[in-house]
């Protein structure tokens, strides 16, 4: 669970290496804007935020950390902000036409991240758009990128590296996100090839 000070001090620090994705998220999206959207692992809820500045009305977004949340809400956006666990939502089924998430199931276990994909698929309509951001090591990615990632995921050290380990030993989001529920629509490696912005439709 983040701290306040994390909290605090997480926006000014990754700035500007999220920035350019989030306004990549935000291009995919600008077809939706009429849509409702889902935005889980949300953190401080600044993808939501820009979506709404750009005219986005139908935003939802969920963390379990509450000193992220507390930022989220400091914001003159309709944004509709909940505090759970994104496994165990208390949606209805087929609740929303498009669910984002960012750089979350990477530092997940297995256990957690099967139960979340399969929370997504429950509370997507049919037919309904899942768009992921998070790294992807394969040929795709440059090796000083690759290294980059693994030196500050191991300063996280403990479980968040256990699994990031895990997650890239298991060929991403390849190995996590089942075929059967869901089809890959695009991934983008733009701005960074080590970065897979990958979007799916629900089966």
């Amino acid at each position: 669970m983040e701290s306040d000070i994390t909290a605090k001090i997480y926006d000014p620090a990754l700035y500007f290496f999220v920035r350019p994705i989030r306004m990549a998220i935000l291009k995919e999206l600008l077809p939706y804007k009429d849509k409702s959207i889902l935005d889980l692992c949300c953190g401080t809820g600044n993808q939501v935020k820009l979506l709404a500045k750009h005219g986005f009305t139908n935003l939802h977004c969920l963390d379990l950390s509450v000193p992220m949340l507390e930022i989220a809400k400091k914001s003159e956006y309709p944004v509709r902000i909940y505090n759970e666990d994104a496994t165990q939502t208390h949606f209805d089924d087929e609740s929303f036409d498009i669910i984002t998430i960012s750089f979350a199931i990477h530092e997940k276990d297995r256990i957690t991240q099967k139960n979340l994909i399969n929370e997504i698929h429950r509370l997507l309509k049919r037919e309904g758009i899942l768009l992921v951001v998070d790294f992807a090591f394969d040929e795709r990615a440059p090796k000083r990128s690759r290294i980059a990632i693994r030196f500050v995921e191991k300063l996280a050290g403990g479980e968040h590296y256990r699994n990031f380990k895990s997650y890239i030993q298991t060929n991403g989001l390849t190995g996590i996100i089942p075929s059967g529920k869901f089809a890959l629509l695009k991934d983008i490696r733009n701005p960074y090839k080590a970065v897979s912005i990958s979007l799916y439709r629900k089966s």
